[in-house]
C-alpha cells in the first residue's frame, strides 16, 4: 500500500446486517464481557502490556542494545508503575470494550498511548532509560505514521553499526536520548542517515555490508519485536518460519515458552509442535475480528467459537472445522511466500542470535544452536504436513482445498 501511496481502503455499506440468532448474540456478548473482567485480563486493566518489560527484564528476555543484551540496568525507571506514578493521565478503550488495555500518559509534547513494544523499541533496545524521552520518541513515531518496532530497531541497529565503526554520525550512540529523537524526524522525512534507515534494517545492512547483515534484527525483512530469541526459543521458532517474518501477532509460541510445556532456553521438536496450535488460534482470533487479549478466558477456543459464529450466521460449524479453517489460512500464506520466490533459506534468524550467548541475569549463557533452530523448523513442517523444504504437498492442498494457490 504504501509503494502505491494508498493511505486506506474505506467500505462503506447501506444497511444493517441481521444475525441469525439475536437474542443468542445478546446472551453470548454478556457473557463474555462478564468472562473479560476476569484476572486473565487484569494485567491490561491496570498497567496494560508496558507490564511486560519487568517481567521480561528478570528473564533476560528484553532486548537491549540491539539485542546484544536481555537484561537494561534502567528497565525500573521504565516500568509501569514508575510510568504511572509521573506521566499517567487516562485508561481509555475500544468501543464497548470492558478491558480498557490503552494507558495514556503525559509527554513533553502532548498525549502519547504506549504499548510494551514501543517502550522496549525506543528505550532499552536504543539502551535509553529516559522515560520522557521514550514517551516524545512514541508520539513522534504516531505523528509521522511510522511503525515503532521498526523505527526502533532500525535506530538500534545502526547505533551499533556506529559502536563497530561500520557508519560514522557524529553522536549517534547506544543511550543517546536527543541522537534518537532527531533520527526519528530524519526517518519519516528521508534525511540524511534517515534515508537509509528508512528501509528498514534488512536493506540498510546490505548497503552497509562488512558484518552488518548479522546483527541486523530482521526475519523477511520485519524487524524483530521485544521477545529475546535465545531466552525465548519457542517464539524464536515463531519468529523464523513466520510467514510475514518476525511478527508475535501471528504466533503465540511465547505461550509455549511461558508455560510448563516447555524449557524455554532448550527449544526442542515437541515444544515446535505446540507452537503451531498457537499460530492456528492467532488465524482464528484475527478471522473472527477478536481481541488476542480475550484469549485466556476460552476454556476451548474452537468450540466457543463455533458456537459464536453459530449465532452470528447461522452456520452450523464445529470446532474442527474451524481447525482446518486455520490451518487453510496459514498454509494459503505459506503458497502466496512460495509463488513469490520464497526458499525454505529464508525460515532463519539473523547469525547473532544462532552463535553468540546470550549474557545476563536469568539467562546467562543461553545460546541457540543453529542445527537446534533447524530441529525445530523440521518439526514444525513436519506438524504443517509440508515436506523438510517447507514445501506444500498437493495432498495438503486439496485437503485444504487450495489447489488454486501458488499459481
Amino acid at each position: 500500500m504504501g509503494s502505491k501511496k494508498l493511505k486506506a481502503v474505506a467500505v462503506a455499506g447501506s444497511q444493517l446486517v441481521e444475525v441469525a440468532d439475536p437474542p443468542g448474540v445478546v446472551a453470548a456478548a454478556k457473557d463474555l464481557s462478564k468472562r473479560s473482567f476476569g484476572p486473565a485480563t487484569a494485567k491490561y486493566r491496570e498497567l496494560g502490556t508496558v507490564a511486560n518489560l519487568l517481567t521480561f527484564n528478570r528473564l533476560a528476555a528484553l532486548p537491549t542494545r540491539n539485542f546484544q543484551q536481555g537484561t537494561f540496568v534502567e528497565a525500573p525507571s521504565l516500568s509501569g508503575e514508575a510510568l504511572d506514578a509521573a506521566h499517567k493521565l487516562a485508561r481509555r478503550s475500544c468501543a464497548a470494550c470492558t478491558i480498557g488495555c490503552e494507558h495514556i500518559y503525559t509527554s513533553p509534547d502532548g498525549e502519547v498511548r504506549l504499548e510494551y513494544e514501543s517502550l522496549f523499541a525506543l528505550g532499552p533496545l536504543c539502551g535509553i532509560g529516559d522515560r520522557k524521552a521514550v514517551l516524545q520518541a512514541a508520539l513522534a513515531c504516531d505523528h509521522w505514521g511510522l511503525d515503532t518496532i521498526s523505527t526502533g530497531a532500525s535506530i538500534a541497529f545502526a547505533m551499533e553499526c556506529c559502536e563497530k565503526g561500520l557508519l560514522k554520525e557524529n553522536g549517534l550512540r547506544f543511550g543517546n536520548a536527543d541522537a534518537m529523537l532527531s533520527l526519528v524526524e530524519q526517518i519519516a522525512r528521508r534525511e540524511g542517515l534517515g534515508d537509509l534507515l528508512a528501509e528498514g534494517t534488512r536493506q540498510a545492512a546490505a548497503v552497509i555490508g562488512g558484518d552488518a547483515p548479522n546483527f541486523a534484527p530482521h526475519v523477511k525483512g520485519l524487524e524483530i519485536p521485544g521477545y529475546e530469541p535465545r531466552a525465548l526459543q519457542t517464539m524464536a521458532l515463531g519468529f523464523a518460519v513466520g510467514s510475514r517474518g518476525a511478527d508475535h501477532n501471528r504466533s503465540g509460541a511465547y505461550e509455549i515458552d511461558f508455560s510448563e510445556r516447555a524449557d524455554r532456553l532448550h527449544g526442542s521438536p515437541e515444544a515446535a509442535r505446540l507452537a503451531v496450535d498457537t499460530e492456528d488460534r492467532a488465524a482464528l482470533m484475527d478471522s473472527l475480528i477478536l481481541c488476542k487479549f480475550l484469549r485466556g478466558v476460552f476454556a476451548d477456543l474452537f468450540t466457543e467459537s463455533a458456537e459464536l459464529l453459530a449465532r452470528v450466521t447461522g452456520w452450523n460449524i464445529s470446532a474442527e472445522e474451524l481447525r482446518t479453517v486455520a490451518q487453510r489460512i496459514v498454509t494459503a500464506k505459506k503458497l502466496f511466500n512460495i509463488r513469490e520466490g520464497w526458499t525454505a533459506s529464508e525460515d532463519t534468524l539473523p547469525s547473532r542470535f544462532l552463535t553468540e550467548h546470550l549474557p545476563g541475569n536469568g539467562a546467562v549463557g543461553a545460546s541457540l544452536p543453529r542445527e537446534r533452530l533447524q530441529e525445530m523448523i523440521q518439526a514444525y513442517y513436519a506438524a504443517r504436513g509440508w515436506d523438510r523444504d517447507g514445501q506444500v504437498p498437493g495432498a495438503v492442498k486439496n485437503e485444504l482445498q487450495l489447489t488454486d494457490c501458488g499459481r
